[in-house]
């Protein structure tokens, strides 16, 4: 069985990401740049194409024998007044983030993207992100007719 990931959306691409959208979904060409402003504490976020992950869950991932992703660097900052919200949120430091880059296909491979860049993982990846914090993702069973 498949699901479709929908991971809290914290910050934004920065404006030192550059991005081909000849392709789709569309994808990073060279350093991905993602500022946070907002973050409550889950170890899986997005904006949209991209998927960040905790440096946690991306040891996790590597150790796993899940295929069709690459754990890459992220330039991570941080929006004016980021810092206060975290901690009025509860959560006393922020993570260290990587870039979950996915190379699979929604609905065949552990890890996979729709053609609209939608997250889609098996039940072992599911199991995987199970381990960490996804207070704030939603998961639903991935039906392929509705989730183009």
């Amino acid at each position: 069985m498949f699901y479709w990931l929908q991971p809290d959306v914290p910050g934004f691409l920065g404006d030192r990401t550059v991005l081909d959208t000849t392709v789709r979904p569309p994808r990073v060409q060279g350093v991905l740049h993602f500022q946070i402003d907002n973050w409550f504490g889950d170890d899986l976020i997005t904006s949209y194409p991209c998927y960040l992950v905790t440096t946690t869950m991306a040891a996790a991932l590597e150790r796993s024998g899940l295929g069709r992703f690459e754990i890459r660097g992220v330039d991570v900052t941080y929006g004016d007044g980021a810092h206060e919200r975290l901690i009025r949120h509860g959560v006393g430091s922020f993570a260290e983030f990587r870039w979950l880059d996915i190379g699979g296909a929604a609905g065949h491979d552990d890890l996979g993207l729709t053609p609209r860049g939608r997250l889609v993982v098996s039940d072992a990846a599911l199991a995987v992100f199970g381990q960490g914090v996804l207070d704030r993702c939603e998961a639903e069973e991935y039906d392929p007719g509705s989730h183009r």
